[in-house]
């Protein structure tokens, strides 16, 4: 009776690497996960139109982008909730010279990381 944990453990494992030698391939909850990170990328695609549509309406009545984009709430925007990514990552306005990007982090919520996503405005 107490090597039948060992056991189970040992069947565990060999199970384990016959799944990772054949392929190992993502099983539901992988491929649900990638499908709503796919759903992520489009509702930031839409509130990204929407927050840059906002940033040109402030720039046009006030000559330039503002210092942080709170400024654009209520005025520009309906609320504060459009300030942040799906992933729950507020928004950044990046400045270099004349040039602006509004940018999400990603999907890693890492910002300056690989999978930033940036619209030029």
């Amino acid at each position: 009776m107490r090597y039948v944990l060992l056991v189970i453990l040992v069947a565990l494992a060999v199970v384990l690497v016959l799944h990772l030698a054949r392929g190992g391939e993502a099983g539901p909850l992988a491929a649900s996960g990638a499908r709503l990170d796919e759903a992520k990328q489009a509702a930031l695609g839409a509130l990204l139109r929407e927050v840059e549509a906002a940033l040109g309406a402030f720039a046009d009545e006030r000559g330039g982008y503002p210092a942080d984009l709170a400024e654009l709430v209520p005025g520009h925007l309906r609320a504060a909730g459009l300030l942040v990514d799906p992933w729950g990552t507020p928004l950044r306005l990046e400045r270099d010279g004349d040039a602006a990007a509004l940018a999400s982090a990603g999907p890693d919520r890492v910002p300056g990381s690989g999978d930033d996503i940036r619209r030029s405005l």
